[in-house]
């Protein structure tokens, strides 16, 4: 990470450019619901970014935190809003009590101060100090008997902190030391009971929702600067070599994404403070909702980015974006898709599927390669020579379509009439028209692989067109999908000559409104396409 705290669109270019523009994302591409996933996410050119909330490796993208450094960030608030005329070292003691209370140290930290006096007693007798002169020694030479101190004793206590238990247990020469000891001679035990109370409901009422919150509002997508023969990518990531890596060309990135880093990898994890999120104070509205203050975005953001240095490997970059609804995945635009390799034992009907994409799209297609001499892997183009026909796998091709695309015209319908009755009940509702753009894009597409699929088959097998056209099955559903797109058609120009009203309306945001236009213009080619493209015995 090179400085995140320098968010514009050119210092993350520049550090995007100096990578090399090039990033991965190593895809499983299975032959089930997760299949069409993943080909519809290259048709569209979007990748998918979920809550750090949701992901499966406990560590990645959760923002850590020490529980003891928690509750004592906590503690300082409570300590500070519960009397501004409290000594300062009765502050420290009390502080130091709850925090190894309330995170169950309390016999750890007891022994700490009973080495604490046996070592001070020692030091003493070898300076000769009388027992009546041990503060004037402790305070004296702090510097250098906290230096020497047990670690046993430097690890439960600062040096403010052996200071005043110094001077503390300077009349508990003969007498060991406990919880009960402190808090007796001072008088403390029922503020310190509600200090404990205020303290746990500070961090499991404030701190620890106000986290949650935050979370579920931070999306992440990922992305690996290591290359298409990352070996190690391929067998984790994208179904044991029989997967897919799709390539992305980010100089071709024009508009804001997100904001776009390296990870940072450590065997440390990074931590944020209650300060870094904005919690200064325990602070609620009129309604009782607690109140935050400026968050510290730049820790938020390494925090995100780090990851356990057994990773690196994976030479990760990360898609970070903030503040949208809660735990709502989201479709990042990255329509900037140089190339795919295809897997060494990659389903037949998705290999089918993706060369239909990259040839729809423009996108170079790669099959890996196992080099035989080393353990390299190379690539080679693929062309349409690559795939010859065969009948009984176009005839699977063909039927898989078929079955994906029945239930495509269905959502179409069932959110056309969504829509429609929203409009008509004045009650516009966006997501049903994502969704009929959506699915129409998908049906068209489809339909468009299916047609010419379909083409190829009859003329390879010499079909009759008699045998396609008119009044036969297969000529009544051509029939059918025609009628059904001339339908769409119509639909779409509809939508498209109010999108402008519909957003001036604000019954869309901007952002849906941009995806939108992109998404009726890629329909509006397809449309386009499939009156250039009849099917077999049309004319």
């Amino acid at each position: 990470m090179s400085n995140t705290n320098n968010f514009s669109m050119e210092s993350m270019k520049a550090d995007i450019a100096k990578a090399g523009n090039l990033f991965y994302q190593y895809r499983a591409c299975r032959r089930d619901a997760a299949t069409i996933y993943d080909i519809e996410n290259i048709r569209h050119g979007v990748v998918y970014a979920r809550t750090p909330l949701e992901m499966n490796d406990p560590f990645d993208s959760k923002i850590g935190f020490s529980v003891e450094a928690v509750y004592e960030e906590c503690i300082d608030l409570v300590l500070h809003q519960a009397d501004a005329n409290m000594d300062s070292n009765l502050k420290l003691v009390l502080k130091n009590l709850l925090k190894y209370r309330v995170v169950g140290e309390t016999l750890g930290f007891v022994n700490a101060l009973n080495a604490l006096k046996k070592y001070i007693f020692t030091q003493s007798l070898i300076a000769k100090v009388p027992t009546a002169n041990l503060p004037q020694f402790i305070a004296r030479d702090l510097d250098k008997l906290y230096r020497k101190c047990p670690t046993e004793t430097r690890n439960y206590l600062n040096k403010d902190a052996f200071f005043v238990f110094s001077l503390f247990i300077k009349d508990y020469q003969n007498q060991d030391i406990s919880e009960k000891t402190i808090v007796d001679a001072l008088n403390i035990e029922e503020t310190l009971k509600a200090l404990e109370q205020a303290v746990v409901k500070a961090r499991d009422e404030t701190y620890l929702p106000f986290l949650t919150d935050f979370l579920s509002k931070v999306t992440v997508t990922c992305f690996s600067a290591s290359g298409w023969d990352n070996q190690l990518m391929w067998s984790h990531y994208a179904n044991s070599y029989s997967g897919i890596c799709v390539e992305y060309d980010f100089e071709k990135m024009e508009k804001f994404i997100g904001f776009m880093y390296p990870v940072k990898y450590s065997s440390v994890r990074p931590t944020v403070s209650l300060k870094d999120l904005g919690i200064t104070e325990i602070k609620t509205d009129e309604n009782g909702k607690f109140v935050g203050g400026e968050v510290n975005a730049s820790a938020i953001l390494s925090s995100l980015l780090g990851k356990n240095k057994c990773w690196s490997y994976e030479a990760e970059w990360r898609i970070i974006n903030v503040e949208g609804k809660p735990y709502t995945p989201i479709f990042i635009d990255v329509p900037f898709i140089k190339s795919i390799t295809l897997g060494l034992n990659l389903d037949g009907i998705c290999k089918q599927l993706l060369w239909d994409v990259c040839k729809e799209r423009d996108i170079e297609c790669y099959q890996l390669i196992i080099n035989p001499k080393d353990y390299n892997l190379t690539r080679e183009r693929l062309s349409d020579a690559d795939f010859t026909f065969d009948k009984e796998k176009e005839e699977q091709y063909i039927n898989f379509i078929c079955e994906h695309t029945i239930p495509l015209g269905e959502k179409i319908s069932t959110n056309c009439d969504a829509l429609t009755h929203a409009i008509n009940m004045g009650d516009f509702e966006s997501t049903s028209m994502m969704n009929v753009l959506t699915f129409t894009l998908d049906y068209l597409t489809d339909v468009y692989f299916l047609k010419r699929t379909f083409n190829r088959f009859c003329r390879c097998t010499d079909t009759l067109p008699a045998d396609v056209t008119g009044e036969t099955v297969i000529g009544v559903a051509i029939s059918q999908i025609d009628a059904f797109i001339s339908q769409a058609e119509m639909g779409i120009h509809s939508l498209s000559d109010s999108l402008f009203g519909i957003r001036m309306m604000n019954k869309i945001t901007a952002n849906e409104f941009s995806t939108a236009r992109k998404m009726i213009a890629d329909i509006k080619e397809l449309f386009d396409k499939h009156r250039e493209l009849n099917w077999y015995g049309k004319i």
